[in-house]
């Protein structure tokens, strides 16, 4: 009844100040096509409920977005694995795009690095995290997830400091073929059960035992 009086009270809206009405409903519309709009509606979707169905991203897809646009990818992402994530990246962030809690209570931090294919994370950016990650924001574990790759050094420090490495094939495996993260990176003591999207079968989730 309420949405049915809401339509009522726009369409009366509508027909009062019809000129008006357009004006708005214009300056909406082109508000959302352009980059701004884009992000808010993004960073609106991000905070919402997922759609019904899987979420799924190809390679093409997140190496067309800015480095903002693939922190709300990989955030909705993280939530079609059934984690609630919250995405907090912005400047001073402290190593932070995605705070995730699991389904163990486990708090974790997600840094998110958009680059070219050809382009590798370093060692540094590992520093970084793990700098940040316990101290800063009392996470149990961190990941950092890439359209790249990375370097010798930062696959050897990632694990050593309790960092998972999310590179270019492991992401297509995440994004585009629905493959659990939890399940690509081995994570241990995850309580919940793991599960597979299958896009091909109209979103039912398959379990991977």
């Amino acid at each position: 009844m309420a949405a049915l009086a809401g339509v009522s009270g726009l369409w009366q809206v509508a027909w009062q100040w019809p000129v008006w009405t357009g004006i708005v409903l214009t300056t909406v519309a082109v508000g959302l096509g352009l980059k701004p709009g884009r992000l808010a509606a993004l960073r609106w979707a991000g905070r919402s409920a997922l759609p019904v169905g899987p979420v799924r991203y190809s390679l093409a897809h997140l190496d067309a977005l800015d480095p903002q646009e693939f922190e709300l990818a990989v955030c909705c992402l993280l939530r079609r694995d059934g984690l609630t994530a919250e995405h907090v990246g912005k400047a001073g962030d402290k190593g932070a795009d995605v705070l995730v809690v699991d389904h163990s209570q486990r708090r974790v931090v997600v840094q998110c690095k958009r680059l070219r294919p050809d382009r590798r994370v370093g060692d540094q950016d590992v520093q970084r995290v793990n700098g940040t990650y316990r101290h800063d924001h009392g996470a149990h574990f961190a990941v950092i997830v890439t359209t790249g790759g990375f370097t010798a050094a930062a696959r050897a420090s990632g694990p050593r400091y309790g960092i998972h490495l999310v590179d270019r094939d492991a992401l297509e495996r995440w994004a585009d073929l629905g493959e659990p993260l939890y399940g690509i990176l081995r994570v241990p003591g995850e309580g919940a059960r793991r599960r597979r999207w299958a896009p091909d079968h109209g979103g039912q989730d398959e379990s991977l035992g």
